[in-house]
């Protein structure tokens, strides 16, 4: 399957985001961007991903540290809600 990757300045432009922010996410992990010439990019998949922590930081007033901790606590919940269904189907 054939990746589709986003130009982090649309993104910004047409989602009203920081490029900081974006690259903020990057070093901490959060997301992948991929520079090349100069030019950085979103893979289309962590779109939604990218608008959650957006939303978190704008709308919530998150700061990055928040969004990590929040990201750990819903992945570990995922986690364990497919433990649950996986504990159910026995």
């Amino acid at each position: 399957m054939e990746r589709t990757w986003i130009k982090i300045y649309d993104v910004c432009t047409s989602h009203k985001i920081e490029m900081k922010f974006i690259r903020d996410l990057s070093y901490s992990g959060l997301i992948e961007v991929v520079t090349e010439e100069d030019v950085e990019f979103i893979d289309e998949e962590q779109l939604l991903l990218l608008e959650q922590f957006a939303s978190w930081y704008y709308e919530l007033e998150l700061n990055m540290q928040g969004i990590e901790v929040a990201k750990h606590l819903l992945s570990k919940i995922q986690q364990l809600q497919r433990e649950i269904a996986v504990l159910k189907s026995v």
